[in-house]
Formats: structure tokens, C-alpha cells, sequence
């Protein structure tokens, strides 16, 4: 759609040229017969002038209707402007135009019918210079509409209207050759009222100079040199075309039109020159303003695009050192733990002050004063000793701190080695930056610490999976006795075991464990004790001996603050008899057929993994069960009696053991399920902190 109405724009200006250009050759047609004798001059030149009057409005739009003149930058604008005033005056110098004016003004007769050839020279300049006042309309028309205001349009509108009507006034005064040269109106006071009105619309015009604004500093510099050059030269262009002002002779109407076209660009031009001079001194002002806006427009897009808080700080770094204009500049994060600051990104600091660090005593300066503060004194602050001990050429010191609603999360440094470096708006404007680097830093955080926690998630799904395959799939098939058994984790992971082990066709080995803490560390140790257990199960009729031996293996392999309790059992179909001995593991839970008493049996014993071996064999006691019809055991982890409800409460082992005794008549699988429910229903919405197991054997 644009490209469509830049074209149509084209066309409209094109078609726009040709009416008007038809009435110049029209006049210069009526001239050629004036030239030739078929008529005479002073029967056509009111119709003559009529049609250059004509030719003139009709060209006007133009000035609003070039494409090009929407192009609105600046310096390509004031080179071509340059290069056209330098080539009209060059071209001025090369001719002698002003013998047209010096013989018309001293015979009293306009020498533009005096020869063909000075016709011909005369029109071709009068339309060169009538483009040339119209390409001088739309560029200055183009520079005074950036920023426009509200009046803007409406004053351009005027100026251009009372350059028409005073060119206009001519009309009525088409004999006076003297005056084509000159402002004068054979005294008429409307003239000289218009061409007053008309030179202040012109100032008020040259002062919309709005686009200076937008200049950094070298292209300003660029303008003021070429201005140097520019102003001078266009007002010699304006003198000496006044005084010769070819198109006077073909026109008075569209001679002083151009003539006050000229004068309008000098008198824009040189109010354009003289403010650029006094904005040249604010000109690294208007720089820094854009670095700084650029900087933070930088760190805005770096808050939505950069996760990678390494690559963050640098960046951070990096943008301040150019919103700042620092010699050095520096980063610290605070310890979470209250421990010592960090520089975690740095801008002209040595090796040796960033293994250093800063001294505490300024880390503990910031905190008691949380606030920007701008040190241009360093040597006669409190931090002059400190400073001096860490780095000596720091003269004047921004800092910043890193504030989040709850805590200070680290401090921005910016400092400089000349003494009043910077200013309170560097220090307003690094208070801003540090305000986005908060947002980006915790943001980098938040997605850090959300892909790890996603990763750990994953590994911690891995290894249920395989803590879950390391578990019988299905309960051993025992003659005369029902096993049932569950491992319900708190966490994608726990340390609760169970298994059996099938050791001859009349006995089978029965585990119930707990490794120590949760996690993947559990599951991995979990599994090692699987392996531990399988290997020495066919070589150990003693439960144990079993043990002892699993000790001595498993003390070499897990650190001093990691163990493994257990009930490790034999069931023995033929003898109908239960052998087992606990190492540190929940008491095994007995209900005998022909009793009402539930019995709780606690051998001693300690946790696999504490003792080398000579403390734990020797705290070690077996016993051995003889199963009659009816009896029921439970075997549990600690999962089952320290389950909490919200109010903090546990379930407890009294809990469990009367529970277990009014319910000893059901099976297995619905005893199994009815602990679990009735665990549950006591923890409530509280949050499960340890993994639960049930092993039960009930002999029929």
C-alpha cells in the first residue's frame, strides 16, 4: 500500500508539471512572434504575465507534493542543498547576467527582447531559477515540519501565501522596468506592509529548526563546518542574483518570487548556523542521552533474550561502562549465606584486584548504606584507606546497590580516575540501569534455578523408574504362607527396600530396608544392597552372618554419614519357622493366632555401614520364630509411625500396633490396604516427608 502510494505521488507531481510548463512555453511562444516582429510586446504582456502568474500557483503543490521531500534526512537534504547553492553560484559567477540588468536599467528598455541569443540565456535561467526556488521551498519545508507543532503548517501556509501576493503586487506595475531590481512599490504603503509582514513570517519560519535536536555531535560538527562555507556563500548567491535577477526581466511577477526565495533560504540558513552554535557545547550531552537510551533499550532486549547469567553480568558490565562513561566498572553479587562479596563481571580491573576482591569494609559500607550514593572525592571519603589498599587510581566512585523488595543481591561500581568524573545524572541514570538489572538478574535465576530443578525432576523420574524395577514385580509363591507387600516414596525417590531371595526349594529370604536421606543417592545405595544381599543370600543359612558379611562390604563403599537398616529373615517352609535378625530397622510387629497381644520384637542390632564390623557383629542378636497357623507379622520402615498430620503430630508406633491388632484378622492384601488408608487419612493435606513400606507374611 505504501509503495503504491509513493508511486501514485509520482505521477500526480509529473501530471502536476505539465500545466504549468505548457503556460511558460505559452509565453514563450507569444515571445518568439513579440521577437520576430508578427506582434508587438506591450499588446501581450498583460495576457503574457497572466500566464506566467498562472504557471507559478499552479506549481506551488509541488512544493507538498514531492516524494522525496517526505525523506526527512537531514544531512543527505543540507549536502544536496550545498552542492545546488555552490553550482547556482558558480554558474552565476560564469555568466554575465548582471550586462541584462545594467542595460536594461540604463536605456529604460528590458533587454530580454534586445537579441535571441540574450532571450534565450535570460528564459533559460529564469527557469532554472524558479526550480531552484521551488526544490529550496520543499527542502526547507521538509526541515521545518519535523517536530511540527500545532501552528507549524498554518505559518508555512501564510509564508507561502504572502510570498504569491507580494510577487502579485507587480501586476499592476508591469512598466516599471527600475523596480523589477528593487523592494519598491512607487510608494505604495500596502507593499512595503506586505514585504514586512512577509520578512517576519519568514523569521518566524526559520526558527522551526527542530531536527538540530536530533544531531549527535559529529554531525553537527559536519554542518558547522559546512555552514562556514554554506551561510556566506548563499548569501553572495542572494546579493548578486538580486542585483541581476534574470527572471525580473521575464517576469516581474516570478522575479521577485524567487528573489524573495532566495532571501528566505539566507535568512533560514543563517538562524540555523547561529543556533547550531550555541547547541555545540551541549552536543556530547545529546550523545551520552543517546548511549544511554540505546544502553537501556539494550539491557531491556537482553532481559527477554539472555537466560545465561554468566553471560548476563557481562553484559550488565559492559552497558554500564557506556551509559556511564567509567574508566573501570564492576559487578558484585552478595553471599546468600552472609559470606564475603564476589566480582562476578568486571570493565578494566586487573587480574590481581579481581582475585582480591573488594575489602569487607566497603562490602559493609554498602549494606549500611543501601542506597546510590556518587562519591566524587574519594580521597577524602571514608573509603580513601580501603580503596587505596585495593585500587589506587579510583578518584570518583557511582555505586549502586542491587536491591530486590527483600534483600540487597549484589552492588554496581562505576568509577573514574579524575577526581568530579561524574555527575547526579549519572548517578539517576545508573540507578535506572541497575533497576533493569535487577529484573534481568532474577529472571536469569528464576530460569536457572527452573532448569535445574527440571533436570533433577527428570533424573529423579529415571531413577524411580529403576528403584521401581530393582522391587519384586510380583510376591514369591510360598507354600503355607501369603506375602504382601508395598513401597509408597514421598519423593520421585526413597530409600525403602524390600525383596526376597530364593535360597532352596523349602527356604526363602525375606528383606525389609531403609536407606538413610532420599533422593538418587538413596536409590543408588538402595540398589548396591540389592546386589549385596543377592550375592551372599545362597552362601549364609545365618541371617547374621548374612548381615556381618553385608556390613563389611557396604562400610567400604558408603560415606560415614549414610547407613542402611534392615530385617533380614529366613523363612523356612519345612520347619515352618522364621529366623531374622534387625540391624537398627522398626521392631517387627507379631500377632499370634492364638493370642489377643500383639508382640513387638526389637533384637538388637545397629545400622549397616557404621561400624567397620567388630562393634556390629558383636551388637548383633538373631531369633527365631515358629509360625503356627493364623500368626501374622508386619515388618515396616520408619515411614509408617512418624508420618505427620498438619498439626505436626505423629502417627506413632502405639497407633500402628493398634491398629495392626484390631485388624489382624483381615488378609494380608486388605490389612495392607487399610494401614495405608488409615495412615493417610491422619496425615490429611500435610505434606508426606518419608517413604512408607509394609511386608506381611501370615501363615495359613
Amino acid at each position: 500500500m505504501k509503495a503504491h502510494h509513493h508511486i501514485a505521488m509520482r505521477q500526480l507531481s509529473s501530471r502536476s508539471l505539465l500545466v504549468p510548463l505548457g503556460l511558460f512555453l505559452a509565453a514563450v511562444l507569444l515571445d518568439i512572434n513579440a521577437l520576430t516582429g508578427i506582434v508587438s510586446v506591450a499588446s501581450m504582456q498583460y495576457l503574457r504575465e497572466a500566464m506566467i502568474v498562472l504557471a507559478l500557483i499552479l506549481s506551488l503543490p509541488i512544493i507538498y507534493k514531492q516524494s522525496w521531500a517526505l525523506d526527512r534526512n537531514v544531512l543527505r537534504g543540507l549536502k544536496s542543498l550545498f552542492y545546488l547553492i555552490l553550482g547556482t553560484y558558480l554558474l552565476l559567477l560564469l555568466s554575465s547576467l548582471e550586462s541584462f540588468a545594467v542595460a536594461t536599467l540604463r536605456s529604460g528598455e528590458n533587454a530580454l527582447y534586445e537579441s535571441l541569443l540574450g532571450y534565450t540565456v535570460i528564459t533559460a535561467w529564469t527557469l532554472f531559477s524558479s526550480i531552484f526556488a521551488l526544490v529550496a521551498f520543499a527542502m526547507l519545508r521538509n526541515l521545518i515540519f519535523i517536530k511540527q507543532k500545532k501552528n507549524t503548517a498554518l505559518n508555512f501556509l501564510l509564508l507561502m501565501l504572502g510570498l504569491v501576493l507580494y510577487a502579485l503586487l507587480s501586476f499592476t506595475h508591469l512598466g516599471d522596468i527600475a523596480s523589477r531590481f528593487s523592494y519598491r512599490f512607487n510608494g505604495e504603503t500596502v507593499g512595503y506592509f506586505i514585504l514586512f509582514v512577509l520578512i517576519n513570517l519568514m523569521v518566524i519560519n526559520s526558527f522551526r529548526i527542530s531536527w538540530l535536536n536530533y544531531l549527535n555531535k559529529k554531525q553537527k560538527l559536519v554542518i558547522f563546518a559546512g555552514g562556514l562555507i554554506l551561510v556566506p556563500l548563499q548569501w553572495l548567491l542572494y546579493l548578486k542574483f538580486h542585483t541581476a535577477n534574470p527572471a525580473a526581466l521575464f517576469s516581474p511577477v516570478l522575479g521577485r518570487f524567487v528573489d524573495m526565495g532566495f532571501l528566505f533560504l539566507s535568512i533560514y540558513l543563517s538562524v540555523a548556523f547561529i543556533v547550531l552554535v550555541f547547541y555545540l557545547p551541549t552536543a556530547q550531552i545529546y550523545d551520552r542521552k543517546m548511549r544511554q537510551l540505546a544502553s537501556m533499550h539494550d539491557l531491556s532486549r537482553t532481559i527477554s533474550a539472555e537466560f545465561d547469567q554468566t553471560k548476563l553480568v557481562e553484559t550488565i558490565v559492559k552497558l554500564a561502562v557506556q551509559v556511564t562513561e567509567a574508566d573501570a566498572c564492576w559487578l558484585m553479587f552478595a553471599d546468600a549465606g552472609g559470606g564475603a562479596w564476589r566480582i562476578v563481571a568486571s570493565h578494566n580491573l586487573s587480574e590481581e584486584e579481581q582475585t582480591a576482591g573488594m575489602p569487607e569494609r566497603i562490602n559493609r559500607w554498602i549494606i549500611e548504606n543501601a542506597e546510590p550514593r556518587l562519591n566524587n572525592h574519594v580521597a577524602k571519603s571514608e573509603l580513601n584507606i580501603s580503596m587505596a589498599v585495593w585500587k589506587r587510581d579510583v578518584q570518583s566512585l557511582l555505586t549502586v546497590p542491587l536491591n530486590t523488595s527483600e534483600k540487597i543481591i549484589g552492588c554496581l561500581f562505576a568509577s573514574k580516575r579524575l577526581e568530579y568524573g561524574f555527575e547526579q545524572d549519572d548517578l539517576d541514570t545508573l540507578r535506572a540501569f541497575g533497576e533493569q538489572a535487577v529484573v534481568a538478574i532474577e529472571n536469569a535465576r528464576l530460569i536457572e534455578s527452573s532448569l535445574v530443578k527440571e533436570r533433577l525432576e527428570q533424573e529423579l523420574r529415571i531413577a524411580h523408574d529403576a528403584q521401581m524395577k530393582l522391587l519384586p514385580k510380583v510376591m514369591p509363591d510360598l507354600p503355607g504362607f501369603i506375602l504382601e507387600a508395598v513401597c509408597l516414596t514421598a519423593n520421585e525417590v526413597g530409600g525403602d527396600y524390600y525383596d526376597f531371595f530364593r535360597i532352596d526349594a523349602n527356604r526363602l529370604g525375606i528383606v525389609i530396608g531403609d536407606v538413610s536421606g532420599k533422593g538418587p543417592q538413596a536409590a543408588f545405595i538402595m540398589a548396591e544392597l540389592k546386589g549385596i544381599m543377592e550375592a551372599l543370600a545362597r552362601h549364609h543359612d545365618s541371617p547374621k552372618q548374612l548381615l556381618i558379611a553385608a556390613n563389611e562390604t557396604l562400610y567400604q563403599t558408603v560415606d560415614r554419614n549414610t547407613f542402611v537398616s534392615v530385617i533380614y529373615g529366613i523363612m523356612d517352609i519345612r520347619k515352618r519357622c522364621f529366623t531374622f535378625c534387625r540391624a537398627g530397622q522398626c521392631p517387627l510387629l507379631l500377632a499370634p493366632a492364638l493370642g489377643e497381644t500383639v508382640h513387638v520384637l526389637e533384637p538388637g542390632g545397629m545400622g549397616l555401614g557404621l561400624d567397620r564390623g567388630a562393634l556390629f557383629a558383636k551388637g548383633l542378636e538373631e531369633i527365631n520364630l515358629r509360625l503356627q497357623k493364623g500368626d501374622l507379622m508386619l515388618m515396616y520402615t520408619d515411614g509408617a509411625i512418624e508420618a505427620r498430620n498438619a498439626r505436626g503430630e505423629e502417627f506413632t508406633e502405639i497407633r500402628l500396633v493398634g491398629l495392626f491388632q484390631q485388624h489382624r484378622n483381615l488378609s494380608p492384601p486388605q490389612l495392607k490396604e487399610r494401614l495405608i488408608n488409615e495412615i493417610v487419612r491422619f496425615a490429611g493435606s500435610a505434606k508426606s516427608h518419608d517413604d512408607l513400606t509394609f511386608l506381611i507374611v501370615k501363615a495359613m
